[in-house]
């Protein structure tokens, strides 16, 4: 997989979620932004995540799209927590 060097998981960062590496973006939310935010748009995703190269940004979809139940689960237990702390 040519996207191994690009995404990586450090215990302690992101909960040891994927991230890109060198950096603390969790692969969920380029998905997110991606799938939900800017549907198919690389211009306002790039303009979002303006951080990230290009490269890493085209990482993070291709380790979703090997493991799309694992980043599914991170972005359900995210949306989760978000919906408990709103009730609050």
């Amino acid at each position: 997989m040519w996207y191994h060097q690009y995404i990586q998981k450090v215990p302690g960062v992101q909960g040891g979620e994927p991230v890109v590496a060198g950096t603390r973006t969790p692969v969920r939310a380029v998905v997110e932004l991606f799938r939900d935010v800017y549907p198919g748009d690389w211009q306002e995703l790039q303009r979002s995540l303006s951080h990230l190269s290009l490269t890493q940004l085209k990482a993070a979809l291709a380790y979703y799209r090997d493991h799309p139940d694992e980043i599914d689960g991170h972005i359900e237990r995210h949306r989760k927590a978000l919906r408990s702390l709103q009730m609050t």
